[in-house]
């Protein structure tokens, strides 16, 4: 069992060169043993909380303690779940149940021991080998418990967990909980919007409120108060009929019977004490966020990776030098004399002319090849007529390696620009393809049929969903695809060619110009590097909504 302590606990999150606290000079404790409820309003930083408790945020001020230590990062015997449960989708029942034993390493014989009573215990035996998409809400909400007790964790956060459930199920869970809880006696949190869920469960109950919020309020529950003393012998005569049922009633939640609770007037009365307590809250007055003189993210991104980059780039020029200084050998100068041409050979425009013949080619391609590439995918990812009609053909087609294409292109479009560009064009095309009509098939059905309740049809669910959507696997397929575009250029500049960076590559190696030929290939390098950049850029304008700081 495991006692939650915080101490003067403030937590802020930093915000496009903002700060906006959330939390302020919090200070609790939690039992050990005892489920403790947190209750506030939609919003208010209860999520951001347990964050905290579970050592995946780190608080802006104060600390959090565990057992008397301060929690340094995620702490071993502490599991969180979320609403949404975290479960892995591509795992049964049984293999999320064992996940965090596997994760520690324990034997397959142990995991057995620990996890088939567990299951057993939770009524999951007969469906071990189910997946997640083929359990209702409230099944997977006990597998989630019953891979935190697996994994003998002593404390459990419980981000607002039966908030998707029916009324029915709800109520069947929470008595499940109290029942899981009293035989394992772990130490429970959990966040809640729901009076009447906390004045149910907890033993303590503390409200959460203002703007930043701060624990306002302690009030302990009927169940607390009936556990601090012995529930009346059976012989013994009650005073009064309401007494006579206010002892059973507490009688039963410390033995763990169900549901008779929600009866009692203990019950009744915690509920109307946490809303008087609520309403006499005074209205939130949300503080403005504070401005700190920081560089916006999308720039400091942008200049983190291109530092990263010129470290990268000084250890491989290093290693360079150290192997052309031990091999010794003409076919590898040192890179002092490799930078000096291609300096020279920029500044006199020979290497110019080369760097723009193939980033000409490149051009070309992306723009014949992506634009159809691209809305042919979302066509074959949205509508199954489509994806009927050209998935099968891509799927004999993109496996190919697309340079055996060269030679049938040259007797088409000539030796000339066409046939390179159209090679080009082939790989970009497969790639952005199969990532546009997959991103497009992954859109969850739920955001669609929003924008669809409001009265968007075709062009509006295609400008507000579909595209946002798709553009970060798209911009990803990018990046990938022009990659491979450029090592195909390299391979059709040598065939016919009087320019660009692949032919002079070879071309100094025939006229055994070693210097020369280096030279080359790091404007070849350099271009493909400026094309990364520039994609990185754009991601970093057209993705702002991903940025979480």
């Amino acid at each position: 069992m495991a006692t939650v302590r915080l101490k003067n606990l403030s937590f802020s999150y930093p915000i496009r060169g903002s700060s906006i606290p959330v939390l302020k000079n919090l200070d609790a404790e939690f039992e050990e043993g005892k489920i403790s409820a947190i209750v506030g309003r939609s919003g208010c930083g209860k999520t951001s909380l347990l964050r905290l408790i579970a050592g995946l945020s780190q608080p802006t001020e104060g600390s959090v303690h565990i057992d008397g230590a301060p929690t340094g990062g995620i702490r071993e015997k502490t599991s969180i779940i979320f609403q949404d449960y975290g479960l892995l989708p591509w795992a049964n029942v049984w293999s999320n149940a064992e996940l965090g034993l596997k994760a520690k390493g324990i034997s397959s014989q142990e995991r057995l021991r620990q996890v088939d009573p567990i299951l057993a215990e939770l009524g999951l035996s007969p469906f071990k080998r189910l997946f997640p998409a083929r359990l209702s809400g409230g099944m997977r909400q006990r597998v989630a418990i019953a891979r935190a007790l697996a994994s003998d964790s002593d404390l459990l956060l419980l981000d607002e967990p039966f908030s998707s459930l029916d009324a029915i199920s709800r109520e069947a869970l929470q008595d499940n909980l109290l029942e899981t809880q009293r035989r394992h006696k772990t130490t429970i949190i959990l966040v809640t919007h729901s009076i009447e869920e906390a004045a149910y469960l907890a033993d303590t109950v503390y409200l959460l409120d203002g703007a930043p919020a701060s624990l306002t309020a302690r009030h302990d529950t009927g169940r607390r108060n009936a556990e601090s003393r012995k529930a009346p012998e059976k012989s013994q005569a009650p005073e009064s009929a309401v007494q006579s049922e206010l002892s059973t009633v507490e009688s039963d939640r410390i033995t763990g019977s169900p549901g008779s609770y929600r009866n009692s007037p203990s019950y009744f009365s915690d509920i109307a004490t946490l809303r008087r307590l609520f309403t006499s809250l005074p209205p939130v007055k949300p503080e403005p966020p504070k401005p700190t003189r920081k560089m916006p993210q999308t720039l400091r991104g942008f200049f983190s990776r291109l530092a990263k980059i010129l470290v990268a780039g000084c250890i491989i020029l290093a290693a360079w030098a150290g192997f052309a200084a031990l091999l010794g050998k003409p076919f590898l100068p040192k890179p002092g004399i490799a930078l000096a041409v291609l300096a020279q050979g920029l500044q006199n425009g020979l290497l110019l002319g080369h760097v723009g013949a193939s980033l000409r080619r490149i051009f070309l391609a992306l723009i014949l090849a992506a634009p159809p590439a691209w809305a042919l995918g979302l066509l074959a990812g949205r509508i199954k007529a489509a994806e009927t009609l050209l998935s099968p053909v891509m799927y004999l087609f993109h496996p190919l390696p697309k340079v055996a294409f060269l030679p049938i292109l040259m007797l088409l479009l000539g030796l000339g620009d066409g046939s390179k560009v159209a090679l080009m064009g082939l790989v970009i095309f497969g790639q952005l393809f199969m990532a546009a009509r997959d991103s497009a098939k992954a859109i969850a059905p739920p955001l669609l049929d929003s924008v669809r309740s409001l009265g968007c049809r075709s062009w509006g669910i295609f400008r507000w969903v579909i595209a946002p959507a798709t553009l970060p696997s798209l911009l990803s397929a990018l990046r990938v695809s022009l990659g491979t575009a450029i090592a195909v250029l390299f391979l059709s500049e040598t065939f016919a060619s009087m320019d660009g960076l692949g032919w002079y590559i070879m071309d100094a190696w025939s006229r055994v110009n070693y210097p020369d030929m280096y030279a080359a290939i790091l404007a070849l390098a350099l271009l493909g590097l400026g094309l990364y950049l520039i994609l990185d850029a754009l991601e970093s304008l057209a993705l702002r909504w991903r940025e979480v700081e």
